[in-house]
């Protein structure tokens, strides 16, 4: 099977399984629990902000939107702001 059909036919599964367990009460339950834990779009703020690579870039940016600039310096081996890893 090319990958795209096999990706496909997984996915179905996994939603026609997904569909069947959700008339479970347990679930109903952990569904509910992870709505009152789940941050709301106060909290996710950050994660709508426009992000670029360079500060030349969010200069020009800057500019043109009449924004300031917040220059965020990841010092660790691993971090990665863009994604939210740091």
């Amino acid at each position: 099977m090319r990958p795209f059909v096999s990706a496909f036919v997984v996915l179905l599964t996994t939603l026609t399984a997904t569909a069947g367990l959700a008339s479970e009460p347990s679930v109903r339950r952990l569904l509910a629990r992870y709505n009152t834990i789940r941050p709301d779009d106060d909290q996710l703020a950050m994660y709508r902000l426009d992000w670029v690579a360079s500060l030349a870039e969010a200069q020009d940016l800057a500019l043109l939107e009449n924004r300031p600039v917040c220059l965020v310096v990841i010092h660790a081996r691993y971090g990665n702001i863009t994604s939210g890893h740091c």
